[in-house]
């Protein structure tokens, strides 16, 4: 039999928190915003679990942050300034995860742009 976890205490693990707003329209975005969250968590969790993964939301987090983008920004001599965006390599356990959402680390999106001086 699986364990439910209540809904107060998901949101938690998300690292939300009480927020007073004065504007409605605020209040309805914050839960709008806070019940996406929770969907895509429990979705995360769901696929990992279906694919015999059992770690929690905050192993998975502290798994995945290390990997990210570098970006360097090269000035030349003449003025421009090229803008180079790639993403890191994923470790064996990053990697692993991503297999699991069928996400080709190979294929992350890349940019280069060129800034020319006015």
């Amino acid at each position: 039999m699986q364990k439910v976890v209540p809904f107060s205490l998901q949101i938690s693990r998300l690292g939300l928190h009480q927020n007073f707003h004065q504007i409605e329209d605020r209040v309805d975005g914050h839960i709008f915003i806070t019940v996406l969250a929770y969907y895509v968590l429990t979705h995360i969790l769901h696929t990992l679990r279906q694919r015999g993964d059992t770690r929690g939301w905050q192993t998975l987090r502290s798994v995945l942050q290390p990997h990210s983008y570098a970006t360097v920004i090269v000035p030349t001599v003449h003025g421009t300034v090229h803008r180079i965006r790639k993403p890191g390599l994923p470790e064996a356990s990053q990697a692993q995860i991503y297999r699991h959402f069928d996400i080709d680390t190979t294929a992350l999106p890349q940019s280069k742009v060129i800034i020319t001086p006015k």
